[in-house]
């Protein structure tokens, strides 16, 4: 089977504790995302911190492979939505921006809303999108399709962080890396305090919705970074949690950081503009995906309040693992005559593996089926005759924070009953 995807949402995994730094990919530009004169809706002509989903993992039927959600950030902001079937492109814009405007009546009316961040929340088994509207507190919505949501409330804010917060901003959410952890989120994001000195925060929840604020930050500005920190994000690669973000010296930077969030390692730039061609300035709010052996970096460029959404891309090692799981349909009848598909998926490969089967008669999906084990639904028609036809067969699974995907089509008989 094919490996297709890697996301920087990381669940269950065991990764080693901050340690000494590897070769971390050398990542090289690659164009620009958001062309605001390209755009419809473009309030402020300046885009921010994109936000990837692998929507085709969580959605039936959605405009695309991936989704891409993003926002200006000045006043109305408002938050965006671009769609693809490559993370190449080409990017569509959604006819209806914004999905989420800066005013929603009841729930508030604010100067702007922005930084969207889009995670699938297992437990809810919805979408959960964080932003933040105004800058002292991050709200999230919930969605079962990725563009109609409903109001969750306040995830955090300033209250939550102490007497000298002055903005709770810019957050980014992941399954909590820990596996002895009692919560199953994890957050970081910006803290502007009284001194005017931003730095990045951890706060943790069970649910997605109730989040716990520890009491001091993770990363605070240091030599390299020039006043401020901001726009944190957790990544694996090679088997190492990082930390990564953006500071005032214009620079993304990687730091080592253990399951439990709590010990970092030395700061290490990972991404800076060449200073060639279009890839010039400031370069922020990092969001790092794996397709088929290619790292993604998608992150803001340019000059805070005029910047656009931009990405750069390096070519990784072959992975070790492979996804492995073999499916066979037949057709067969009830007891009462009605035309049935019976469908036999057995996970050949190593690590536990989602696997969805689709057929015209119906769906079904199991999550976490072991390797070796066999997953074997039948599908019950209304009548007493199926014409031939195709399963579709998903598998998915995730190794070391990779994750592997393939799809493909099973063929089955005709049968009268």
């Amino acid at each position: 089977m094919v490996a297709a995807t890697a996301l920087i949402a990381v669940s269950g995994l065991t990764a080693r504790p901050a340690a000494a730094d590897t070769t971390l990919p050398t990542l090289a530009y690659a164009g620009e995302v958001t062309v605001a004169e390209e755009l419809s809706y473009n309030p402020t002509g300046e885009f921010i911190f994109p936000s990837i989903l692998h929507a085709s993992e969580y959605f039936v039927a959605p405009l695309a492979e991936w989704y891409l959600y993003y926002a200006p950030h000045e006043s109305p902001g408002g938050i965006s939505l671009m769609y693809a079937d490559s993370l190449d492109g080409p990017w569509t814009e959604y006819a209806a921006n914004p999905l989420i405007a800066n005013v929603w009546s009841p729930y508030y009316s604010v100067n702007h809303v922005s930084s969207p961040d889009a995670i699938w929340n297992q437990e809810a088994g919805e979408l959960f999108l964080y932003y933040h509207g105004g800058n002292d507190q991050t709200r999230y919505a919930t969605s079962t399709d990725g563009i109609t949501f409903s109001y969750g409330g306040t995830a955090v804010d300033n209250a939550m962080g102490g007497t000298t917060t002055t903005e709770t901003s810019y957050a980014r959410v992941f399954r909590h890396p820990d596996p002895a952890s009692a919560y199953h989120y994890g957050m970081f994001y910006m803290e502007n305090t009284t001194a005017n000195s931003r730095r990045i925060r951890v706060a943790e929840s069970v649910d997605g919705r109730t989040w716990t604020v520890r009491p001091t930050p993770i990363v605070t500005p240091g030599s390299l970074d020039a006043g401020n920190v901001s726009a944190a994000n957790l990544w694996e690669f090679d088997g190492q949690l990082y930390i990564v973000y953006h500071a005032s010296s214009k620079k993304i930077f990687a730091r080592t950081i253990d399951p439990t969030l709590t010990t970092v390692g030395a700061p290490v730039v990972l991404y800076q503009a060449s200073g060639v061609g279009d890839d010039v300035g400031r370069v922020a709010s990092p969001e790092l995906v794996t397709d088929n052996g290619t790292l993604y970096l998608f992150y803001e460029a340019g000059d805070r309040l005029n910047a656009t959404v931009a990405y750069a891309k390096a070519t990784l090692a072959p992975p070790a693992y492979a996804l492995d799981v073999d499916a066979v349909a037949t057709t067969g009848c009830t007891s009462a005559g009605l035309a049935t598909i019976i469908v036999s998926a057995t996970n050949g490969s190593t690590a536990p593996t989602d696997v969805r089967l689709t057929t015209s008669i119906g769906e079904r999906k199991v999550t976490g089926l072991a390797a070796g084990a066999t997953f074997a639904p039948t599908f019950t028609s209304t009548g007493t005759s199926l014409a031939a036809g195709t399963v579709t067969v998903k598998a998915f699974a995730r190794v070391d924070g990779v994750a592997y995907e393939d799809t493909w089509s099973v063929p089955y008989g005709g049968i009268s009953c």
